[in-house]
């Protein structure tokens, strides 16, 4: 049985949540078997914990959910290297990385670019160095910026067309191959499309079907997970030519309009994690099938302080 890498309480107290409205929590790798929550209060600064302690604070000023990624997936943990990314007061993209798990941090620092209000960023990394980062434009489009060498220098913004209904989630460091990327969106038909880089060229954008709940995008990490138009979350297996969606248990409480976010443990299984109306984060862990042996849990330290 999996047990969650967050400290969690057994019990369905209530807790006072502080998580700002209409957004949800990013999670990654900090280190090597530690993993990484960011989220936004409603002062609109940015918060991270890790399991092994409580949140701290980063500061900034952000109008969405966060993003947060680890480069070159075998090394950066061992490295403590992890970034994050937030839309901010500007409608530009903002950066803020450590290099030590988190024990001192850069500044923010500015990407530029316009993010759509409303909407917040994904990031992702297939290689050694490698940052890619995406969100959807004042045009609705899908917009895209990379870095080689960590973030020390960045490329110009590049548009991959398409016309999105939310924020995009986006997968690197757990495809089969190197330079290859997929990115997720919510459709204008209320669907989930993908696009994806197969080391050369651009894909098309491919239809998953699905109808996901409006101001809300999908979560990717080896699976895909959305929040339904019945505010309740569903799954996909992508690796699974044809598979349909299928429900995961009832949270048991309202889901906030918010993208979750997806995360692979280090026990090798997937974990969703959501906010919800009342402010609290939330996870759904897998425990050998999602089916009825899964758990909904409240974090000990449900929300920044």
């Amino acid at each position: 049985m999996l047990v969650s890498l967050f400290a969690v309480v057994s019990s369905a107290a209530t807790v006072s949540g502080t998580v700002m409205a209409g957004t949800g929590p990013a999670a990654t790798y900090s280190s090597v078997g530690t993993s990484a929550l960011v989220a936004v209060d409603t002062s609109s600064h940015v918060w991270w914990m890790n399991s092994s302690g409580g949140w701290s604070s980063l500061g900034g000023s952000a109008t969405s959910s966060p993003a947060a990624t680890t480069p070159t997936p075998a090394a950066s943990p061992a490295n403590g290297i992890m970034d994050v990314f937030v839309r901010g007061t500007d409608g530009a993209l903002w950066h803020k990385w450590t290099t030590n798990s988190g024990t001192t941090w850069s500044g923010w620092k500015s990407l530029g670019g316009q993010v759509a209000a409303g909407t917040g960023p994904a990031a992702c990394s297939w290689g050694a160095g490698r940052l890619d980062v995406f969100v959807q434009g004042t045009d609705g489009a899908l917009w895209h910026k990379w870095s080689t060498n960590n973030g020390a220098t960045w490329s110009k913004w590049e548009s991959l067309g398409g016309k999105l209904t939310s924020s995009p989630d986006a997968s690197g460091a757990t495809s089969n191959t190197t330079n290859n990327i997929r990115v997720f969106v919510r459709g204008t038909d209320g669907a989930c499309w993908y696009k994806e880089w197969t080391g050369t060229a651009w894909s098309s954008w491919r239809s998953l079907g699905g109808q996901l709940a409006p101001n809300t995008g999908p979560a990717v990490y080896g699976e895909v997970f959305v929040q339904g138009t019945d505010h309740q979350l569903w799954r996909k297996d992508f690796s699974e030519a044809g598979s349909a969606w299928s429900h995961l248990p009832a949270c048991p409480e309202v889901l906030s309009a918010s993208s979750p976010a997806a995360f692979w443990s280090h026990s090798g299984h997937p974990e969703v994690f959501v906010s919800t109306t009342s402010g609290n984060l939330m996870c759904c862990f897998y425990t050998g099938s999602w089916t009825p042996v899964n758990t909904w849990e409240w974090f000990s330290e449900t929300s920044p302080p």
